[in-house]
């Protein structure tokens, strides 16, 4: 690990990138503006018929500039949905229904009291019977494409709405969230390269993720402290909605669970230690970097070094470590 802290120190130090020192990292989702709201609820197969004879009005309204009346148009708009979601039969309808939620969860200058009204929408999308969607890795596909790429999903937007769907403990959400997941792990690795399939990951592919991220660190010309924290943001929403959730059930338990997925949820000692490693190796680097004060001025700003150093030190490895059974 020391060969590889010092060949990263060293690239570093030769081509560290000149940066006013602002601060590139939020903890917050940046949130969708209304504009970006009435586009997601007037798309898809779910705006059509009676729902969207009723809806296209108040969606006219909710473009206005008067803030009571915003408010009031939302809550309409949720209690017109909320009444008729048993009708969202289909993959089509479901999947508008999908997207209207993950927006809702997402809107900007949220009027005051709708928390409620919003949390019970996810709700009672997680109670819909979903199935015959769950087990099939082209719905699987099909659900986290719309979601990642219709929305769109990206930065700390990402992470909040795999947060509100993996809460649920939902098995069609932990799915499509394991996957967008990835979709953004690779987003953030190789943006180049469009993701193809949206689909589960097991551990050993997310080690190799890991290794091509390193060797893709090493010939980085600056350190880009921003990507870094949103995939290791991701790589935490995995933690807990796969190896943590999942780590110290048998084999036969996760078999009969999670069916033809059922790889995807069961972790070795060996690979969940060399997980540790890759996260021990990433603190030493961030570490070793916040620690130059002269290159604050030319690097993101010390808090975004130090926040990454948090997400690592004080949430990451200590679970990993705790599912591991090992002392600090």
């Amino acid at each position: 690990m020391e060969e590889q802290i010092d060949r990263m120190d060293a690239i570093a130090e030769d081509h560290v990138a000149v940066d006013g020192g602002q601060r590139k990292i939020s903890l917050e989702p940046e949130r969708i503006d209304d504009g970006d709201f009435v586009r997601i609820c007037s798309a898809g197969g779910g705006f059509d018929g009676e729902l969207g004879v009723v809806l296209e009005p108040l969606l006219e309204r909710f473009r206005g500039d008067d803030l009571v009346e915003r408010g009031e148009v939302l809550r309409e708009v949720i209690e017109e949905v909320l009444a008729r979601v048993d009708d969202f039969g289909t993959l089509e309808r479901y999947i508008w229904l999908l997207q209207f939620s993950c927006g809702l969860c997402l809107l900007r200058d949220l009027p005051v009291g709708l928390s409620f009204e919003i949390n019970k929408v996810i709700r009672s999308v997680a109670n819909l019977d979903t199935e015959e969607y769950q087990f099939d890795p082209l719905m699987i596909h099909t659900i986290a494409k719309s979601l990642f790429e219709d929305i769109p999903l990206k930065g700390m937007n990402l992470v909040h709405v795999i947060k509100k769907l993996a809460v649920l403990n939902q098995k069609l959400f932990s799915y499509v969230s394991i996957a967008m997941i990835f979709a953004g792990v690779r987003h953030y690795t190789r943006p180049d390269q469009p993701t193809r399939m949206y689909r589960l990951y097991g551990l050993s592919e997310v080690l190799d993720l890991l290794e091509s991220l390193k060797s893709d660190h090493l010939q980085q010309k600056s350190l880009d402290i921003q990507r870094i924290f949103l995939i290791l943001k991701l790589l935490s929403c995995y933690q807990n909605v796969a190896i943590l959730r999942y780590s110290q059930d048998s084999r036969p338990h996760i078999e009969e669970q999670h069916r033809c997925f059922g790889e995807f949820f069961i972790f070795r000692e060996e690979h969940k230690r060399s997980y540790l490693r890759h996260l021990a190796l990433a603190l030493e680097v961030v570490k070793r970097m916040s620690g130059r004060a002269d290159h604050f001025d030319r690097l993101a700003d010390n808090e975004d070094f130090m926040l990454v150093v948090e997400l690592l030190e004080l949430d990451m490895i200590p679970l990993v470590k705790d599912d591991l059974g090992e002392e600090e």
